[in-house]
């Protein structure tokens, strides 16, 4: 037989070397006689008969071929047969030959084309009634696109009608889940009702009805659904859309036992439950409410998170201003945290609510209690009128005597004004409680200027503004508040400035503007003062000296409106060490040689009783060489030696009367500026000195709490927060005892890479342990550091540790320091530490993966 094979394809082959076309199909056809299955021959045939313009004919040979590539899994070559020849239109193939060219094409991941030709196969299996091959294409298309609804809904119609049940519920589901992302709720709810119908013991599909018919606000129906599956159910999902369908259909108490459980045995559901407690007010069952609050209070508390606590009792407290029982457990929850301004807030309804009542006495109690928070609120007066003639003449003299002092005293700086000798209305008339309502607003707004708090006061000026319109032009106490705070309601006239009655000396000046103590806060004293702390705010995030220096001489020269201003740090006598210069707009900067013959120039002047150094142009003097017409100058002294170890200079070309208020300008922002270059020295020095970590290059653990207690003195010492974060590799301890050191150590070294340029240069990171990190933040408060430890995490999390493909967690635990009056350095640090290793070891309690941030002690 091979014989006979050979002699026809030789026999093929000489016909077409004679083009003898007809004769060598007849040789290739005696070939297929012999070996149906002959490739060679299938294609030669193919080809020829295509030569031959004969395109039914082709087709059928280039599918056979097709057939026979398809069977060994010669693929590649397959698919191409297929793509030139048959896939273009030679004959009418068969659906069986279309499905195995798309599979084919899903194999090579061309999705879309073998959906095309899946649907192409399925329709033509369906017009054959081949139901099962249909359903096979449709089930194929569904599986390549799994987010196309119309397709998920035609396999599970089709196989509903062949009775494939476990296969439409499968697919029904997934429509119905699809409905519901586009938001078709409606349609949603008739899909997964059709799944359920086909598949009623599928607790997944039982999930997913109860939820949309949940949404559709059948709780009732919801909750039948699952009632079936609960005895054995501990799934979160499960329980939570439970509560939901029970709560939801009135029954509260199944609902406190599902949400209960829920909240035990998964920490989950609070939110669940304080709808609860909402719905237990709504049906008139507070007392219910009221415990479930407590038991709340108590799961919440003990896991550190009463401010989550707090912020969800204040919804429901807000939304029920008229339950006795409520109100009283939200203002015992305030009173408790020393919450006093939302005590006070909560406080107000209650008076309300037992006035109403006629609760008298714990109305009046109330009252007691508003007036010891808050006795200058203008409200407190009309409270007590409402118990005028319910209460004991006794009570109203001891009440209304500490709102007469609360709201008409005020501190010794505000009685520059002359008395009036005008007799004040009777508090208890409408004119006498609107002059105490504005005396009381005065007076909040002296306390806020005397303070420097200008925003607050502002804001109590706007009020007054509004309230009481035109009220300056009468009142003279209100009239120099307004010029106190250098503002004016829109549309009044400002006053001219009257000239001093007598001149004082420069010191008696200083003093009374800057300290109080013979007078009131200038305007001008205050914009000084907010000015110095918002330069000193921009010092401290500078992270070099030089970048200090720049920066103190840029705000000075440009606060001041001078030509140029200068920095210098170095011990008086000497060439400075360092030094910055601001130049005003077309200014050329000093050559250092000047900058040197400046100094000395100031150091040889006398300085005047504020310790400013005010020296003026003279024939020949260095300021003639710089274009200055008068300088001023203050010598800064280091902290710890009390000698002179730098100066800060401003100078004028044109004329100019200094003030003592600019000198006490310079000397605040240069014993500032040398406080913050002096400790980020003494830093970098005990980076340098600090023992490093051969394989991470942080500092080792034996650096840790010397640094901390540098850095805890300098907060200290500056007024500035301090914190500590520590980031450990959740399960640490086990991964050393599974895996080894090296390997960990190897990972850690990678961590601590990824890490470094993300913390700022001023933060110290130190090796804490085998598994962990620690990062001193100075000038961080504790949002400040949550939202590093959140930087840090994330840009840890597509490290893959060397043993394994798996991604590691990591877990932070973050706290503030606390700098009581009574606590040394080493308290600050000892509180410090233990803090930290407590939030850490809570993380690991909640399973890892999470940020701990431990609200700092009240003091």
């Amino acid at each position: 037989m091979a014989a006979d094979v050979s002699k026809h394809l030789e026999r093929a082959k000489r016909f077409l070397e004679k083009n003898r076309v007809e004769d060598a199909i007849q040789a290739y056809l005696a070939v297929l006689d012999e070996a149906p299955q002959h490739q060679e021959a299938t294609q030669a045939l193919g080809d020829l008969y295509a030569r031959q313009d004969k395109p039914e004919r082709a087709a059928v040979y280039y599918g056979v071929l097709f057939d026979l590539l398809v069977e060994p899994k010669d693929e590649t070559k397959a698919v191409a047969i297929y793509n030139r020849f048959l896939r273009a239109g030679y004959g009418h193939q068969p659906p069986e030959r279309i499905a195995r060219y798309a599979f084919l094409l899903q194999r090579q991941n061309h999705a879309d084309e073998a959906i095309q030709h899946y649907t192409q196969a399925a329709e033509r299996f369906a017009a054959a009634g081949r139901e099962e091959d249909a359903l096979f294409c449709w089930e194929r298309i569904a599986q390549l696109d799994p987010e196309n609804l119309a397709r998920q809904l035609r396999l599970a119609e089709a196989a509903e009608r062949m009775g494939k049940n476990a296969l439409a519920a499968r697919a029904f589901l997934r429509t119905g889940q699809l409905a519901s992302a586009s938001g078709a709720a409606a349609d949603a709810l008739h899909l997964l009702g059709r799944a359920h119908k086909l598949a009623p013991q599928e607790r997944s599909v039982a999930l997913l009805y109860a939820q949309a018919n949940l949404q559709a606000g059948n709780a009732v129906r919801a909750a039948s659904l699952l009632e079936a599956f609960a005895s054995t159910e501990s799934d979160a999902a499960f329980l939570g859309t439970y509560g939901d369908a029970l709560m939801r259909s009135g029954r509260l108490e199944l609902a406190r036992d599902v949400l209960d459980k829920l909240s035990r045995e998964k920490s989950e559901g609070t939110t669940q439950l304080f709808e609860l407690a909402d719905r237990y007010v709504a049906a008139g069952q507070d007392q219910k409410a009221t415990e479930l609050l407590l038991t709340l209070k108590r799961r919440m508390f003990a896991s550190k998170r009463q401010n989550d606590f707090v912020a969800l009792m204040d919804g429901i407290g807000s939304k029920y201003p008229h339950s006795q029982t409520i109100l009283e457990f939200w203002a015992s929850i305030h009173s408790e945290l020393n919450r006093e301004s939302q005590y006070f807030e909560v406080l107000i309804k209650l008076f309300d609510v037992y006035l109403t009542s006629g609760n008298i006495a714990r109305a009046a109690e109330s009252l007691e209690r508003l007036v010891d928070i808050d006795a200058y609120d203008y409200r407190n007066q009309e409270r007590l009128e409402l118990l005028r003639g319910r209460v004991d003449d006794a009570y109203l003299k001891r009440v209304g005597s500490r709102l007469t002092k609360g709201g008409t005293s005020a501190p010794a700086r505000a009685t520059h004004t002359p008395a009036q000798n005008v007799p004040s209305p009777p508090p208890t008339s409408e004119e006498g409680r609107h002059v105490q309502a504005l005396e009381d607003l005065i007076v909040q707004t002296e306390i806020f200027l005397q303070y420097s708090l200008q925003k607050k006061a502002l804001e109590r000026l706007q009020k007054i503004a509004a309230m009481y319109p035109g009220e300056e032009e009468r009142n003279a106490r209100l009239s120099n508040l307004y010029q106190m705070a250098n503002w004016w309601p829109q549309g009044a006239p400002k006053p001219k400035k009257e000239p001093a009655a007598a001149a004082a000396t420069p010191l008696v000046e200083a003093q009374a503007a800057i300290t109080g103590k013979t007078g009131i806060y200038s305007a001008e004293t205050l914009r000084d003062l907010s000015k110095i702390s918002e330069i000193n705010q921009k010092i401290f995030r500078q992270q070099t000296p030089r970048a200090m220096l720049n920066t103190a001489v840029t705000e000075v020269g440009t606060y001041l409106q001078a030509t140029r201003a200068l920095a210098v740090v170095g011990a008086a006598g000497r060439p400075p060490e360092m030094a910055a210069e601001f130049c005003a707009s077309g200014v050329k900067a000093a050559p250092g040689a000047q900058v040197v013959l400046l100094l000395a120039h100031l150091e040889k002047a006398e300085p005047d009783e504020l310790g400013a150094l005010i020296v003026q142009a003279a024939e020949g003097s260095i300021l003639r060489d710089l274009r200055l017409n008068t300088a001023l100058g203050v010598t800064i002294s280091d902290k710890e030696t009390q000698m002179p170890a730098g100066m800060l200079i401003v100078a004028h070309a044109e004329e100019h009367k200094w003030r003592p208020n600019e000198a006490y300008f310079l000397q605040a922002i240069g014993d500032q500026m040398m406080m913050s270059v002096s400790h980020t020295r003494l830093r970098s020095l005990v980076r340098r000195m600090g023992v490093s970590d051969e394989r991470t290059g942080l500092l080792s653990r034996s650096s840790y709490q010397s640094c901390l207690l540098a850095e805890a003195d300098r907060a200290r010492t500056q007024g500035t927060p301090l914190s500590l974060a520590i980031l450990q590799i959740d399960r640490g301890g086990e991964l050393l005892r599974q895996q080894g050191e090296s390997p960990l150590e190897k990972f850690l070294e990678q961590l601590a890479r990824s890490l470094q340029p993300i913390v700022r240069q001023n933060d110290v990171p130190v090796k804490y342990t085998s598994w962990s990190l620690a990062f001193i933040l100075p000038d961080t408060a504790l949002a400040g550091a949550q939202n590093l430890a959140d930087k840090l995490r994330r840009a840890a999390s597509g490290l893959r540790p060397p043993w394994d493909s798996t991604q590691i967690t990591l877990s932070a635990g973050i706290v503030e320091a606390v700098a009581k009056n009574e606590y040394d350095n080493e308290d600050i640090v000892t509180d410090l530490i233990n803090r930290a290793e407590f939030s850490i070891e809570e993380a690991r309690k909640r399973g890892g993966d999470t940020v701990v941030a431990l609200e700092t002690p009240k003091l």
